[in-house]
């Protein structure tokens, strides 16, 4: 250099110190000599004679502490955050395809049925004789495949075609057709029934709790929860239309119905209070979740769609559990159910992968 800010014996120990550090970070660095060299020389050509020492061990000691010197990553804004969030609400076209009503069903006159299929065991029971009490045999928990494709319920961890591990008192059914819900209880779109502007939650986590009645499986628990603080903002419990068969205590977490519970417009018209029709409303299979409200609402972010990419589809999606275990290494749904926990692993869920987007830039 024409002006060698320090003796040349004294940059070189520099260089060689520089080099350890270097190979102690990366020992398959190839060319450890060439690079030392490098950050040396860009600490010398800025640097004076007096100014050479202490530059140069300020950047050994970023180089041996890297750690300490990481850029902290920028806090986004409330207002970048919702554009993310509203690029990432799913077309209607998409959410027909996974079950969600997107107009209001069209219904044609017809008898009742007066017989169903018990949706826990597969028996075709009498509607006017379920309340009368028989045993209903079955499989509480979901079917899951092992590594060699061999399938197990997880309630039990017995195969697919071993003997029910659970017996219940009553048959239960569900309402099989979106018609079937549309005549038992009619849709509505949130545009018609949301009208004023509630713009203090633009995000909220949903998740409600359902359980069997002699009009099938119905609405008892709404909660909500704040995107931005996970706070729950509305949870409200919901009386059924029909006269309870079961309360599907060991998934929904309700054990009685008791003078907290409100009518079913009530619960909406709460629900009213703290969402509007822009809101963006993020859950897990949230298709079920809607249909029990009977709402039909086009700003949804559903996790069991977009989550792993590319890999749902109409008729495979991962748990909840999974996700919540792969990608925020949480264990979840351990003990009595509770939906706001729910709500807000599959909120965490889409902020890991929004902070993934940020980071990338």
């Amino acid at each position: 250099m024409p002006n060698s800010p320090a003796p040349l014996q004294e940059r070189k120990r520099f260089i060689e110190h520089i080099v350890t550090v270097l190979l102690k970070a990366n020992a398959r660095l190839r060319t450890p000599k060439k690079k030392a060299m490098q950050i040396e020389h860009e600490v010398a050509k800025t640097a004076t004679s007096s100014t050479y020492g202490t530059l140069i061990r300020q950047r050994i000691h970023k180089l041996s502490h890297p750690e300490k010197y990481k850029p902290k990553p920028k806090t986004p804004s409330k207002q970048e955050q919702l554009e993310i969030l509203r690029k990432w609400s799913i077309s209607t076209e998409k959410l027909s395809k996974f079950g969600f009503v997107m107009d209001i069903p069209k219904v044609e006159d017809s008898e009742e049925s007066l017989s169903r299929k018990c949706s826990r065991c597969g028996t075709q029971f009498q509607t006017s004789e379920q309340l009368q009490p028989i045993e209903c045999h079955y499989h509480c928990g979901k079917i899951r495949r092992k590594q060699d494709r061999s399938r197990y319920h997880e309630c039990c961890m017995a195969e697919e075609n071993q003997n029910p591990c659970s017996v219940a008192k009553h048959h239960v059914y569900l309402l099989d057709t979106v018609e079937e819900k549309q005549k038992s209880i009619p849709y509505q779109f949130t545009r018609d029934l949301f009208k004023e502007t509630r713009e203090e939650y633009p995000v909220l986590g949903i998740d409600c709790e359902m359980g069997f009645t002699t009009k099938g499986f119905e609405l008892m628990r709404i909660t909500a929860v704040d995107f931005f603080t996970n706070a729950t903002v509305l949870d409200v419990y919901v009386l059924p239309f029909g006269e309870v068969v079961d309360l599907n205590t060991r998934f929904s977490g309700i054990s009685e119905i008791n003078d907290k519970f409100v009518s079913f417009d009530e619960s909406l018209r709460q629900l009213g209070q703290v969402m509007d029709s822009n809101t963006i409303l993020i859950g897990h299979g949230l298709e079920n979740d809607m249909n029990a409200m009977r709402l039909i609402h086009d700003k949804i972010i559903d996790t069991s769609i977009l989550y792993p990419k590319f890999q749902p589809s109409p008729t495979f999606r991962w748990s909840l559990k999974d996700l919540a275990f792969k990608f925020l290494s949480r264990n979840i749904q351990i003990g009595e159910h509770d939906s706001a926990e729910d709500s807000i692993a599959a909120i965490d869920i889409v902020k890991h992968f929004m902070n993934k987007e940020l980071a990338l830039g």
